[in-house]
């Protein structure tokens, strides 16, 4: 099931321009000829596949976008996944489990999870999922984020640090000014 490894963010309507703008930063500019980019059933989301590294590809990103960032007009958000598996609680801690060794015994974390059209409500998956990490919680300044996915039918899972591994075109705009 691992599919895909980005979730792109994009105005609603605007996927298939948003698809084209993908295209051409993955495709194009990171020269990644492999990259596959799908429509979501969800407005406003679009799931990649590359087959570079998903994380360096959104610090490579933010890189070009730092020197041009109008040039993301409907690409606006990119979100690394490491783990994509079926929506299913067992199968999302599975992934948790997967990862948590990326959490360092004395880092601290917090798990964030968005969801759309499923049935799993988010504060079950947040405990589920915290209660497979044996470290510190930290909801406020976390050193890292397990950041969960859900999409429907499908779950995207990673443990990142958020204001370096995802890249959000509307944050750094408003920085910006």
């Amino acid at each position: 099931m691992n599919r895909y490894n980005i979730l792109v963010g994009c105005p609603r309507e605007r996927e298939r321009a948003a698809r084209s703008e993908v295209r051409y930063f993955i495709g194009d500019l990171l020269d990644d000829p492999r990259l596959k980019v799908h429509l979501t059933h969800i407005s406003g989301l679009i799931a990649c596949k590359t087959s570079l590294d998903p994380f360096e590809v959104v610090h490579r990103l933010r890189e070009f976008a730092l020197e041009n960032p109008f040039q993301f007009r409907f690409a606006i958000k990119f979100i690394p996944l490491e783990i994509c598996v079926p929506t299913d609680i067992e199968q999302i801690k599975d992934a948790v489990d997967r990862l948590c060794e990326k959490i360092g015994k004395d880092e601290t974390f917090r798990v964030t999870v968005r969801s759309r059209h499923s049935d799993l409500r988010t504060m079950d998956v947040v405990t589920e999922a915290a209660s497979r990490i044996d470290r510190k919680v930290n909801l406020d300044n976390p050193d890292k984020t397990v950041w969960i996915e859900i999409v429907g039918k499908w779950t995207g899972v990673s443990v990142l640090v958020p204001e370096e591994d995802i890249l959000s075109i509307m944050t750094m705009r408003d920085d910006m000014y």
